[in-house]
Protein backbone atom coordinates (compact mmCIF):
# COMPACT_ATOMS: atom_id res chain seq x y z
CA UNK A 1 0.00 0.00 0.00
CA UNK A 2 1.45 3.54 -0.97
CA UNK A 3 2.07 6.32 1.50
CA UNK A 4 -1.01 8.22 0.24
CA UNK A 5 -3.32 5.25 0.06
CA UNK A 6 -2.30 4.54 4.22
CA UNK A 7 -3.02 8.01 5.05
CA UNK A 8 -6.34 8.25 2.85
CA UNK A 9 -7.09 4.75 5.03
CA UNK A 10 -6.07 6.09 8.06
CA UNK A 11 -8.53 9.42 7.36
CA UNK A 12 -11.29 7.29 6.78
CA UNK A 13 -11.07 5.15 9.90
CA UNK A 14 -11.01 8.57 11.46
CA UNK A 15 -13.99 9.83 10.30
CA UNK A 16 -15.96 6.90 10.65
CA UNK A 17 -15.29 6.54 14.40
CA UNK A 18 -16.34 10.12 14.90
CA UNK A 19 -19.59 9.59 12.82
CA UNK A 20 -19.93 6.56 14.81
CA UNK A 21 -19.50 8.77 17.99
CA UNK A 22 -21.61 11.28 16.56
CA UNK A 23 -24.38 8.67 16.31
CA UNK A 24 -24.36 7.06 19.61
CA UNK A 25 -25.02 10.70 21.12
CA UNK A 26 -27.62 12.00 18.43
CA UNK A 27 -31.20 12.25 20.09
CA UNK A 28 -33.65 13.44 16.66
CA UNK A 29 -33.89 10.71 14.50
CA UNK A 30 -33.71 12.53 11.86
CA UNK A 31 -30.33 13.27 12.15
CA UNK A 32 -29.32 9.90 12.90
CA UNK A 33 -30.68 9.03 9.46
CA UNK A 34 -28.68 11.61 8.28
CA UNK A 35 -25.24 9.84 10.14
CA UNK A 36 -26.10 6.62 8.71
CA UNK A 37 -26.82 7.71 5.38
CA UNK A 38 -23.08 9.00 5.35
CA UNK A 39 -21.41 6.27 7.04
CA UNK A 40 -22.91 4.06 4.52
CA UNK A 41 -22.76 5.82 1.63
CA UNK A 42 -18.63 5.84 2.81
CA UNK A 43 -18.51 2.15 2.81
CA UNK A 44 -20.42 1.46 -0.78
CA UNK A 45 -18.01 3.81 -1.81
CA UNK A 46 -14.60 2.38 -0.15
CA UNK A 47 -15.99 -1.27 -1.40
CA UNK A 48 -16.69 0.22 -5.19
CA UNK A 49 -12.92 1.57 -4.72
CA UNK A 50 -11.73 -1.47 -3.97
CA UNK A 51 -13.33 -3.86 -6.95
CA UNK A 52 -13.01 -0.80 -9.24
CA UNK A 53 -8.77 -1.33 -8.43
CA UNK A 54 -8.94 -5.19 -8.87
CA UNK A 55 -11.69 -5.36 -11.65
CA UNK A 56 -11.87 -2.40 -13.11
CA UNK A 57 -15.05 0.13 -13.47
CA UNK A 58 -18.62 -1.57 -13.31
CA UNK A 59 -19.28 -3.45 -16.59
CA UNK A 60 -22.55 -2.59 -16.98
CA UNK A 61 -24.98 0.36 -15.70
CA UNK A 62 -26.62 -0.78 -11.85
CA UNK A 63 -28.22 0.71 -8.89
CA UNK A 64 -27.82 -0.36 -5.03
CA UNK A 65 -30.60 -0.74 -2.81
CA UNK A 66 -31.42 -0.93 0.74
CA UNK A 67 -33.93 -2.31 2.47
CA UNK A 68 -35.22 -3.09 6.84
CA UNK A 69 -34.53 -0.77 8.44
CA UNK A 70 -32.12 1.17 6.00
CA UNK A 71 -34.86 1.66 3.49
CA UNK A 72 -37.72 2.65 5.62
CA UNK A 73 -34.82 5.60 7.33
CA UNK A 74 -35.84 4.13 10.47
CA UNK A 75 -31.84 2.58 11.83
CA UNK A 76 -31.71 3.17 15.66
CA UNK A 77 -28.41 3.54 17.02
CA UNK A 78 -27.22 -0.01 15.80
CA UNK A 79 -28.71 -1.27 12.62
CA UNK A 80 -28.25 -4.62 10.54
CA UNK A 81 -27.60 -5.02 6.70
CA UNK A 82 -30.55 -5.43 4.31
CA UNK A 83 -29.52 -4.37 0.37
CA UNK A 84 -29.64 -5.36 -3.06
CA UNK A 85 -27.88 -4.82 -6.21
CA UNK A 86 -29.79 -4.74 -9.70
CA UNK A 87 -27.59 -4.29 -12.69
CA UNK A 88 -28.45 -4.11 -16.62
CA UNK A 89 -27.71 -6.60 -19.01
CA UNK A 90 -27.23 -10.66 -17.99
CA UNK A 91 -23.97 -12.07 -18.38
CA UNK A 92 -21.75 -14.43 -16.51
CA UNK A 93 -19.29 -11.74 -16.72
CA UNK A 94 -21.42 -8.88 -15.16
CA UNK A 95 -22.32 -11.40 -12.80
CA UNK A 96 -19.09 -12.41 -11.32
CA UNK A 97 -18.42 -8.40 -10.74
CA UNK A 98 -21.53 -7.68 -9.11
CA UNK A 99 -21.32 -10.86 -6.66
CA UNK A 100 -17.68 -9.53 -5.93
CA UNK A 101 -18.81 -6.20 -5.00
CA UNK A 102 -21.63 -7.44 -3.54
CA UNK A 103 -19.35 -9.17 -1.21
CA UNK A 104 -17.05 -6.03 -0.45
CA UNK A 105 -19.87 -4.07 0.19
CA UNK A 106 -21.33 -6.17 3.05
CA UNK A 107 -17.49 -6.48 4.38
CA UNK A 108 -17.09 -2.96 4.29
CA UNK A 109 -20.52 -2.66 5.99
CA UNK A 110 -19.40 -5.00 8.46
CA UNK A 111 -16.48 -2.77 9.27
CA UNK A 112 -18.77 0.08 9.62
CA UNK A 113 -20.88 -1.10 12.47
CA UNK A 114 -23.43 -2.82 10.64
CA UNK A 115 -24.19 -6.34 11.49
CA UNK A 116 -24.50 -9.08 8.52
CA UNK A 117 -28.14 -10.07 7.68
CA UNK A 118 -29.11 -13.05 10.04
CA UNK A 119 -31.77 -13.97 6.60
CA UNK A 120 -29.01 -13.23 4.45
CA UNK A 121 -30.41 -10.59 2.55
CA UNK A 122 -27.75 -8.47 1.41
CA UNK A 123 -26.37 -7.93 -2.37
CA UNK A 124 -23.17 -11.02 -1.36
CA UNK A 125 -26.19 -13.19 -2.06
CA UNK A 126 -27.41 -14.67 -5.56
CA UNK A 127 -30.86 -14.18 -4.62
CA UNK A 128 -30.43 -10.08 -3.66
CA UNK A 129 -28.13 -9.47 -6.46
CA UNK A 130 -29.12 -9.65 -10.29
CA UNK A 131 -29.70 -8.23 -13.94
CA UNK A 132 -32.17 -6.30 -14.31
CA UNK A 133 -34.31 -9.39 -16.45
CA UNK A 134 -33.47 -11.98 -14.12
CA UNK A 135 -34.83 -9.82 -11.34
CA UNK A 136 -37.87 -9.81 -13.20
CA UNK A 137 -38.12 -13.49 -13.47
CA UNK A 138 -37.49 -13.79 -9.93
CA UNK A 139 -40.16 -11.34 -8.54
CA UNK A 140 -42.76 -13.43 -11.16
CA UNK A 141 -41.35 -16.55 -9.43
CA UNK A 142 -41.83 -15.84 -5.95
CA UNK A 143 -45.85 -14.51 -6.66
CA UNK A 144 -45.93 -17.75 -8.92
CA UNK A 145 -44.68 -19.67 -5.74
CA UNK A 146 -46.64 -18.26 -3.32
CA UNK A 147 -45.33 -19.96 -0.27
CA UNK A 148 -44.50 -18.07 3.17
CA UNK A 149 -40.96 -17.57 2.56
CA UNK A 150 -41.13 -16.14 -1.20
CA UNK A 151 -44.17 -14.01 -0.18
CA UNK A 152 -41.77 -12.81 2.94
CA UNK A 153 -39.50 -11.77 0.14
CA UNK A 154 -41.84 -9.74 -1.56
CA UNK A 155 -42.78 -7.75 1.41
CA UNK A 156 -38.69 -7.23 2.35
CA UNK A 157 -38.54 -5.96 -1.35
CA UNK A 158 -41.17 -3.35 -1.12
CA UNK A 159 -39.13 -1.65 1.63
CA UNK A 160 -36.31 -1.20 -1.04
CA UNK A 161 -35.25 2.46 -1.41
CA UNK A 162 -32.67 3.57 -3.94
CA UNK A 163 -29.02 4.21 -2.69
CA UNK A 164 -26.76 4.40 -5.46
CA UNK A 165 -26.80 4.35 -8.95
CA UNK A 166 -29.70 4.11 -11.25
CA UNK A 167 -32.84 5.54 -9.66
CA UNK A 168 -35.29 3.99 -12.29
CA UNK A 169 -34.09 0.36 -11.59
CA UNK A 170 -35.21 0.51 -8.23
CA UNK A 171 -38.51 1.33 -9.88
CA UNK A 172 -38.97 -1.01 -12.35
CA UNK A 173 -39.00 -3.54 -9.28
CA UNK A 174 -41.33 -1.27 -7.77
CA UNK A 175 -43.39 -1.72 -10.51
CA UNK A 176 -43.53 -4.90 -11.80
CA UNK A 177 -44.74 -5.87 -7.90
CA UNK A 178 -47.72 -3.47 -9.04
CA UNK A 179 -48.43 -5.16 -12.00
CA UNK A 180 -48.94 -8.94 -9.55
CA UNK A 181 -50.73 -7.13 -7.54
CA UNK A 182 -53.17 -5.59 -10.01
CA UNK A 183 -53.60 -9.26 -12.14
CA UNK A 184 -54.14 -11.14 -9.22
CA UNK A 185 -57.02 -9.60 -6.34
CA UNK A 186 -55.79 -12.11 -3.85
CA UNK A 187 -51.97 -11.59 -3.47
CA UNK A 188 -52.52 -8.51 -1.26
CA UNK A 189 -54.71 -10.66 0.90
CA UNK A 190 -52.04 -13.11 1.00
CA UNK A 191 -49.38 -10.57 1.83
CA UNK A 192 -51.38 -9.49 4.73
CA UNK A 193 -52.16 -13.04 5.73
CA UNK A 194 -47.99 -13.67 5.68
CA UNK A 195 -47.61 -10.65 7.79
CA UNK A 196 -49.08 -12.03 10.33
CA UNK A 197 -51.03 -11.11 13.58
CA UNK A 198 -49.12 -8.44 15.75
CA UNK A 199 -47.00 -9.59 19.41
CA UNK A 200 -49.40 -8.66 22.43
CA UNK A 201 -47.65 -6.31 24.44
CA UNK A 202 -50.17 -6.07 27.69
CA UNK A 203 -50.94 -8.71 30.22
CA UNK A 204 -54.48 -9.08 31.36
CA UNK A 205 -53.49 -6.97 34.67
CA UNK A 206 -52.66 -3.96 32.48
CA UNK A 207 -48.84 -4.64 32.78
CA UNK A 208 -46.16 -4.45 29.99
CA UNK A 209 -45.62 -8.29 28.74
CA UNK A 210 -42.23 -8.95 28.81
CA UNK A 211 -39.86 -12.14 27.08
CA UNK A 212 -40.65 -14.82 29.34
CA UNK A 213 -37.62 -16.88 28.39
CA UNK A 214 -34.34 -16.98 26.13
CA UNK A 215 -31.71 -14.23 26.21
CA UNK A 216 -34.05 -11.16 26.53
CA UNK A 217 -36.03 -13.06 29.42
CA UNK A 218 -37.62 -10.07 31.24
CA UNK A 219 -37.39 -7.41 28.80
CA UNK A 220 -39.64 -5.59 26.48
CA UNK A 221 -39.53 -6.16 22.89
CA UNK A 222 -40.23 -2.96 21.34
CA UNK A 223 -39.47 -3.58 17.48
CA UNK A 224 -42.12 -6.25 17.59
CA UNK A 225 -44.80 -5.23 19.74
CA UNK A 226 -44.63 -1.33 19.26
CA UNK A 227 -42.87 -0.24 16.50
CA UNK A 228 -43.95 -3.26 13.74
CA UNK A 229 -47.86 -2.87 13.95
CA UNK A 230 -47.28 0.73 12.32
CA UNK A 231 -44.56 -0.34 10.23
CA UNK A 232 -46.04 -3.46 8.77
CA UNK A 233 -49.93 -1.84 8.64
CA UNK A 234 -48.07 1.28 6.48
CA UNK A 235 -46.36 -1.42 3.93
CA UNK A 236 -49.30 -3.08 3.14
CA UNK A 237 -50.91 -0.27 3.05
CA UNK A 238 -48.57 1.41 0.63
CA UNK A 239 -48.73 -1.23 -1.32
CA UNK A 240 -53.09 -1.12 -2.23
CA UNK A 241 -52.30 2.39 -2.77
CA UNK A 242 -48.98 2.15 -5.26
CA UNK A 243 -47.09 4.49 -3.07
CA UNK A 244 -43.27 4.78 -3.71
CA UNK A 245 -42.40 6.51 -0.33
CA UNK A 246 -40.55 3.81 2.24
CA UNK A 247 -40.61 5.63 4.83
CA UNK A 248 -43.56 4.72 7.59
CA UNK A 249 -44.11 8.62 8.20
CA UNK A 250 -43.83 9.56 4.37
CA UNK A 251 -46.43 6.48 3.18
CA UNK A 252 -49.23 7.95 5.88
CA UNK A 253 -48.26 11.29 4.60
CA UNK A 254 -49.34 9.86 1.10
CA UNK A 255 -52.07 8.20 2.09
CA UNK A 256 -55.49 9.15 0.31
CA UNK A 257 -57.44 11.19 2.24
CA UNK A 258 -60.14 8.61 2.35
CA UNK A 259 -57.64 6.76 4.91
CA UNK A 260 -57.82 9.88 7.26
CA UNK A 261 -57.90 8.09 10.71
CA UNK A 262 -54.97 6.67 10.13
CA UNK A 263 -53.08 9.69 8.69
CA UNK A 264 -53.94 11.03 11.79
CA UNK A 265 -51.35 8.96 13.59
CA UNK A 266 -48.60 10.64 12.26
CA UNK A 267 -46.99 12.95 15.04
CA UNK A 268 -47.87 9.72 17.57
CA UNK A 269 -45.72 8.00 15.52
CA UNK A 270 -43.08 10.29 14.88
CA UNK A 271 -42.95 10.76 18.88
CA UNK A 272 -42.56 6.75 19.03
CA UNK A 273 -39.58 6.82 17.03
CA UNK A 274 -37.54 9.32 19.02
CA UNK A 275 -38.75 8.13 22.28
CA UNK A 276 -37.41 4.44 20.96
CA UNK A 277 -34.05 6.41 21.10
CA UNK A 278 -34.67 7.40 24.83
CA UNK A 279 -35.29 3.77 25.31
CA UNK A 280 -32.37 2.39 23.63
CA UNK A 281 -29.41 5.02 24.59
CA UNK A 282 -26.73 3.44 26.14
CA UNK A 283 -26.87 0.19 24.48
CA UNK A 284 -23.42 -1.18 23.20
CA UNK A 285 -24.40 -3.42 20.33
CA UNK A 286 -26.96 -4.35 18.01
CA UNK A 287 -27.87 -7.47 20.23
CA UNK A 288 -30.22 -6.24 22.14
CA UNK A 289 -31.18 -3.21 21.04
CA UNK A 290 -34.92 -3.93 20.46
CA UNK A 291 -35.15 -4.80 23.66
CA UNK A 292 -36.42 -2.77 26.64
CA UNK A 293 -35.61 -3.49 30.43
CA UNK A 294 -39.15 -2.00 31.71
CA UNK A 295 -37.85 -1.77 35.23
CA UNK A 296 -35.91 0.94 34.50
CA UNK A 297 -39.02 2.98 32.55
CA UNK A 298 -40.39 5.58 34.95
CA UNK A 299 -44.41 5.17 35.26
CA UNK A 300 -44.75 7.96 32.24
CA UNK A 301 -42.75 6.42 29.92
CA UNK A 302 -44.51 2.64 30.77
CA UNK A 303 -47.88 4.36 30.17
CA UNK A 304 -46.60 6.25 27.05
CA UNK A 305 -45.52 2.56 25.93
CA UNK A 306 -49.15 0.87 26.86
CA UNK A 307 -50.43 3.84 24.71
CA UNK A 308 -48.78 3.42 21.61
CA UNK A 309 -49.53 -0.22 21.88
CA UNK A 310 -52.91 0.04 21.98
CA UNK A 311 -52.87 2.69 19.30
CA UNK A 312 -50.45 0.59 16.89
CA UNK A 313 -52.67 -2.64 17.60
CA UNK A 314 -55.78 -0.85 17.06
CA UNK A 315 -54.19 1.02 13.65
CA UNK A 316 -53.16 -2.77 12.77
CA UNK A 317 -56.55 -4.19 13.09
CA UNK A 318 -57.76 -1.68 11.33
CA UNK A 319 -55.88 -1.99 8.04
CA UNK A 320 -55.97 -5.65 7.81
CA UNK A 321 -59.90 -5.24 8.58
CA UNK A 322 -59.77 -2.87 5.07
CA UNK A 323 -57.27 -5.25 3.15
CA UNK A 324 -59.15 -8.81 3.88
CA UNK A 325 -62.52 -7.07 2.74
CA UNK A 326 -60.81 -6.07 -0.05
Amino acid sequence: MSVSKKVSFIEDEHRDEDLRQSALNEVKPSKLQDIHERMMEHAVCRALKTVESEWGSPPAHFAFFVMGSAGRLEQSYYSDQDHGIVYDDDSNEFEDYFMRLGGEITSELKAAGYEECDGKVMASTKRWCKSRAAWQKQIDQWVKEDTWETLRYVLTLADARHFMGEADYIIELKERLQHHLKAKPDLLKRLTENTGRVKKGIGFFGQLLTEPKGIHQGKFDLKQTVLFPYVNGLRLLALKENIMATSTLERMKKLPAAYGHIKSHQLSFQELLTHRLSFQRGHKEYTGIHFVDVDRLSSSDKQRLKEWVREGHELYQYIENVLMKG
